[in-house]
């Protein structure tokens, strides 16, 4: 197995009103969550950060990446991640996406191969979705957007040889169904409803 994972903690979670990756979320944060559920699955995995050591207190075999621009969103970290990793590509996630199925991480990049962006055509309330393989070709296309302020997800995919996939493959490999993966937890009322799916979910296994 030689796969690497970026989870993306940073940004301002100004409509949470305190950074999302360490909520609590079953008996840990939220990101020793993802973290645990996805090591099995890849043997590299870093963590998109605002500064250096914003997560050192967890017991996470993780490094940190901080962000290199600060007014660039997700995409900045991603540029940041991709300038700093060891291999040549890495699956990238946001923390605040708790429920998303390893398979599909791993469907994405053992299908990546020759590709900058290996990802989903995500449309109508998926469009902001960050969930695909980047390769490190794609640092110069980030860095322009970034500099000139066209980060959306649909500029990206235009400058890049993407690989798309529908994301009604999922469903060939994942019970979960691509609400429930793709499900943001942005808010407070996102965070109450994810906590009790979780405790739902233990509560009848």
């Amino acid at each position: 197995m030689d796969r690497t994972l970026v989870i993306l903690c940073g940004g301002d979670s100004s409509r949470m009103g305190t950074t999302k990756a360490l909520l609590p979320f079953e008996d840990k944060t939220m990101v020793e969550y993802i973290y645990d559920k996805f090591s099995p699955y890849f043997n590299k995995i870093y963590l998109s950060v605002n500064e250096r050591g914003d997560f050192s207190h967890l017991d996470i075999d993780a490094q940190e990446i901080p962000d290199i621009s600060k007014n660039g969103g997700p995409y900045a970290g991603i540029m940041s991640s991709l300038t700093m990793i060891s291999g040549e590509k890495a699956f990238f996630m946001s923390v605040d996406t708790p429920f998303m199925d390893p398979r599909t991480a791993v469907f994405l990049y053992d299908n990546s191969e020759g590709y900058d962006i290996t990802s989903f055509n995500f449309t109508g309330k998926y469009t902001d979705t960050i969930c695909g393989v980047f390769s490190k070709k794609c640092i110069g296309t980030l860095f322009k957007g970034i500099f000139f302020n066209r980060t959306s997800y649909n500029y990206i995919l235009d400058k890049v040889y993407n690989n798309l996939y529908d994301t009604s493959e999922i469903e060939a490999f994942s019970k979960i169904s691509v609400d429930q993966q793709f499900y943001k937890v942005n808010d407070r009322q996102s965070y109450y409803y994810a906590v009790f799916s979780i405790l739902k979910k233990n509560f009848t296994c």
